[in-house]
Order: structure tokens, then C-alpha cells, then sequence
């Protein structure tokens, strides 16, 4: 790289931009906001959801491997606090954020130091969305620093002299493991790492011990789940297989909907940043002595780990299956690249460097503001009142409402259920399930709407005859389940307004409903009989 194009880091205002003493107060001031963000609202539904994977321990689950469920242990034998479940998800963070730091500067040393762990760190700083996965554990907060690991150790490997460390092959091994225990798309970040080692030793990688050796030990790693899901009727695989699939049509617009969301989400400045680093390659061989150039081009390298699992998500996300933080351990992994870029770019495109960053500095403050605020809309009128199925297409659209109230609902819930004798609640919806069974645990709550999922093992499906108390949300609300193969009666027992800042954002409603006439179904996850 010519030495012009970078910044001058020991002078003016930039210098302060780029000094470490700045860089480490945007790591620590990041890092505030989200202890604040934990201590502001309860937990959302996946946290809720992986929070009750720790109350009922097992070897794996039916939508995810068990990781995410064994790290919450600890914060709820401590207390069960959300601020407690939430310190994982700062700890991946901040792990993540050293993690891309050490990326840059192992990636480009040709860099200054400095500069190269500033651009990083800013970066990840500025980027919308993994602030939320810093706050609400979910498996890709865990796969994001496992990310930064495996990278870090398959960078060494793909020096033909580190290549015979077997110590290195075993930190990859148990590395890939763990990725593989936190979630199914880990197989990614093995293909990454096959694909960047292959392309440093080309054959002579199979003649390499240390690769079957990490191999063998990721297998091991993982039996926890393959015994799982062989005594369940792999259920688990099942579910992957047919959430990747759709179950609606494949357009192109979903694709293009989807890039954007995550140009806004993830931040314009990395896709800047990786262009800026195609065009003016700031690792280039001319820019390198001989004895200084890797077996693997940088570029190349973080495209190994980054680019499969994008082009995967974006295709999926055309039947409309993909979610916007699936993406986050591919965009960390090409997170070096892009701080490279942006420090090539910097002489030439200032002003829209600054734009861009200053335009996603505002974005992670209003995606701030909005949490704290419990959102924008209100409930008013007949809508603060209304009853289960009522006014459902006049709801309010604000997603951020299904932040606030669930603590105060499942215990009202529960002491309801106590009062009318009734020992089961209820939810229509798997997804507004979690929150209930965390905050009314040990309780049983079952889901009316049943397709089989993880509720069905922890709690089994409603039973003839049974009676419940059913919570419905103004939100998502749902016409009361009576009639054939439904209960035979729903009484609205109660309402429940949730209100923040002074105004009402939701309601509960509480139903008993009696004598379940569905028939019986059997126990889910066993194999079936021979």
C-alpha cells in the first residue's frame, strides 16, 4: 500500500480519531450502553427462549445444539436476574470486538498497529445490529468470537511452518466444535477454514495429521448433539432442513429487501470498506517483501469465511427464511478487510467516509432511543380495550412493545390460574411462549397452535379434557380457540395494560378456557417403533 494513502496517526484530529486511548473509551462507552440496554427491559423471546434451555438441561434441543442453553446455567443458579442472563452477550461482544482488532493487525501487518485496531474497532462500534447481539444472547452472539478463533488459528495454519503444530490443529478442532455445539451453520466456518487452508497447501493439506486430528475432535465435540437427535427421530435436522426450505415462493424482491436490510443494519461503511479493498488491493504482493507475503492473499482469506454463508442467506432469504442477524459472524469476518479498505480510501474519500460513519452513528442512536422509548406507537381508544381476535388488523406497529410487559403478564397469569385452580398456561403461538414459560417458570405453558416444537418436550401437547389460562397479546392477538377440536368454552377473565412512559403500549388479555377436545397426540421426538 503506499505509505500517502494512510492516515497520519501521531498528529491532528485524526490522530486523536485513531489514537488507542479513543478507541479503548468507544470500546468501554460501547460497552456501557449495553449494560444499560440490559438493565432497561426484559428479556426479548429468543433470550427467554435460551434462558429456558438452561431451567430444563439437556444434551440438545429441538431448533438449536445446547451451548447457548449450558452458558445461561450459571447466570441462573446466581439469581436468574435478566441483567445476569444478559452477561454472556456483553462478554461475546466485547471478545468479538478484540477479536477483529487482532484479525486486522495479523491480517495486514504492514499497517500501522495503531491505525489498523482503530478502523476495526470503529467499525464494529458503528455497526447497528451487533449491539442488540451484545445484549440479547442468541447462538450467533456465540459464534461471532468462535468466528474471530477459528479465524485467528487457520491464519497460523496456513503458514506451511505453523501448519505442523499440532497445537494449533487441536485449538482449531476444539474451536470448530464449539462453533458446531453454539449452532447448525457452524458447518460454514468449517467450509471457510477448508477452503482457505486448501487454497494455502493445496493437496498436500490431506497429508497433513493435524487436519484429521482437529477433524476428529470437532466430531467429538458435537455427539452431544447427534446422540440427541438419534434418540428423538432427529427432529432437530428435520426442523433445519425445513426452515431453510420455505414454505412460500422464491422472489427476487425478498433478495434485494433483504440486502438492503442488511446494508442498514450491518452499516454501509463495510461494503465500502471491502470494495475500497478489491480496488486498491491494500495487500497487494508489489506492497510486500517476498519473505513478508502470506500463502494467502487477506482478501481472499476473510472472503473464504464471510462470502458462503452471505450468498447462502441471501438466496434463502428469497423464499423469505433468513433472518437479519444470521449474517453477523460473516460480516465480522470480513470486517479486516473492510477496515483496510476504509484506511486505503481515507485520503481519497474522506468526507464520504465521515458521511457514512456519521449517518450510522445516527442510526445506532435512534435504534437506541426507540428500545429505551418502548417505540412510538400507542394504544388509544377502542384498540387500549379490545378483546382476543378484536381490531387485530389496527394494531399498533410497534415491534419494539414486545420488549416491555411480559413479566408482569406471566405472573398475573400466574396468580389468575392459582385463583381459578388451574395448574397449565397457555399461549396461541409458539413464538409468544417464551416469555411466559421463563417469567411464570416452573409452570407448564403449553401452545394451543401447536406444530411441534420445543414446548411439546419440555410441557407435551394439551390433552383431552384439559383446562388452561390463556394470555393473549393485543399485538398478536387471536380469536378465542372454541369449537371443534378446540375448547369447548374461552371466558375473558381479565385485562392488562402495559404502559411505558405514560402512555399504554399493549394489553393482555386473560381467558379460561375449558375441556380441550383436540385428540390426544403422541410424545414428539421419539423414533418410531419397529
Amino acid at each position: 500500500m503506499d505509505a500517502t494513502l494512510l492516515p497520519a496517526t501521531r498528529s491532528g484530529w485524526l490522530g486523536t480519531l485513531l489514537s488507542q486511548r479513543l478507541a479503548l473509551r468507544l470500546l468501554a462507552g460501547a460497552l456501557l450502553v449495553h449494560l444499560l440496554l440490559a438493565l432497561a427491559f426484559h428479556l426479548s423471546p429468543d433470550e427467554a427462549h435460551y434462558a429456558l434451555y438452561a431451567l430444563h438441561l439437556d444434551w440438545s434441543y429441538y431448533d438449536h445444539p445446547p451451548l447457548v442453553g449450558w452458558l445461561q446455567w450459571p447466570g441462573l443458579v446466581l439469581g436468574a436476574q435478566d441483567v445476569l442472563m444478559r452477561l454472556v452477550p456483553m462478554l461475546g461482544w466485547a471478545l468479538s470486538a478484540l477479536g477483529a482488532v487482532r484479525l486486522t493487525q495479523q491480517l495486514y501487518p504492514q499497517l500501522p498497529a495503531q491505525a489498523a485496531a482503530s478502523a476495526a474497532l470503529l467499525l464494529w462500534v458503528l455497526s447497528p445490529l451487533p449491539h442488540l447481539l451484545g445484549v440479547a444472547l442468541v447462538p450467533d452472539t456465540l459464534l461471532m468470537p468462535l468466528s474471530c478463533a477459528i479465524m485467528l488459528l487457520t491464519w497460523r495454519l496456513t503458514d506451511p511452518a505453523q501448519a505442523r503444530r499440532l497445537s494449533l490443529w487441536l485449538g482449531l478442532g476444539l474451536a470448530l466444535g464449539l462453533a458446531g455445539l453454539s449452532k447448525y451453520t457452524a458447518v460454514l466456518l468449517g467450509l471457510g477454514g477448508l477452503l482457505a487452508l486448501a487454497y494455502a497447501h493445496r493437496l498436500r493439506l490431506l497429508a497433513l495429521p493435524g487436519l484429521w486430528l482437529a477433524t476428529l475432535l470437532a466430531g467429538l465435540a458435537i455427539t452431544p448433539v447427534i446422540g440427541w437427535n438419534a434418540s428423538h427421530g432427529w427432529i432437530s435436522f428435520a426442523y433445519q432442513l425445513g426452515h431453510a426450505a420455505g414454505q412460500s415462493e422464491w422472489l427476487l424482491r425478498r433478495v434485494a429487501a433483504y440486502l438492503l436490510v442488511q446494508i442498514l443494519v450491518y452499516g454501509a461503511l463495510l461494503l465500502v470498506g471491502l470494495l475500497a479493498a478489491w480496488r486498491l488491493r491494500p495487500d497487494a504482493p508489489a506492497t510486500l517483501p517476498a519473505a513478508a507475503r502470506p500463502p494467502v492473499p487477506p482478501l481472499i482469506f476473510v472472503l473464504c469465511f464471510g462470502a458462503p454463508p452471505l450468498l447462502l442467506y441471501a438466496f434463502l432469504s428469497g423464499r423469505g427464511t433468513t433472518l437479519p442477524h444470521w449474517s453477523a459472524p460473516a460480516w465480522l469476518a470480513l470486517l479486516p478487510a473492510a477496515a483496510a479498505g476504509c484506511l486505503a480510501l481515507w485520503q481519497r474519500r474522506r468526507r464520504t467516509l465521515l458521511a457514512l460513519g456519521g449517518f450510522q452513528a445516527l442510526v445506532c442512536a435512534a435504534m437506541l432511543g426507540l428500545i429505551f422509548n418502548a417505540g412510538i406507537g400507542s394504544e388509544t381508544g377502542a384498540q387500549a380495550q379490545s378483546r382476543p381476535g378484536e381490531l387485530r388488523d389496527s394494531a399498533p406497529r410497534n415491534p419494539v412493545a414486545d420488549l416491555y410487559g411480559w413479566d408482569s403478564a406471566a405472573r398475573r397469569g400466574q396468580a389468575l390460574a392459582a385463583e381459578r385452580g388451574v395448574p397449565t398456561l397457555a399461549v396461541m403461538n409458539w413464538s409468544l411462549a417464551s416469555r411466559v414459560g421463563w417469567y411464570a417458570r416452573p409452570m407448564p405453558v403449553k401452545v394451543v397452535q401447536s406444530h411441534h416444537d420445543q414446548f411439546d418436550l419440555w410441557f407435551g401437547p394439551l390433552q383431552p379434557g384439559e383446562s388452561v389460562l390463556l394470555l393473549d397479546w393485543s399485538l398478536m392477538t387471536f380469536a378465542p380457540p372454541v369449537g371443534p377440536a378446540q375448547f369447548e368454552r374461552c371466558e375473558l377473565i381479565e385485562q392488562l395494560p402495559i404502559t411505558h412512559a405514560g402512555r399504554q403500549i399493549a394489553h393482555f388479555n386473560y381467558l379460561l378456557c375449558s375441556h380441550w377436545q383436540g385428540a390426544e397426540e403422541p410424545p414428539l421426538g421419539r423414533p418410531p417403533a419397529h
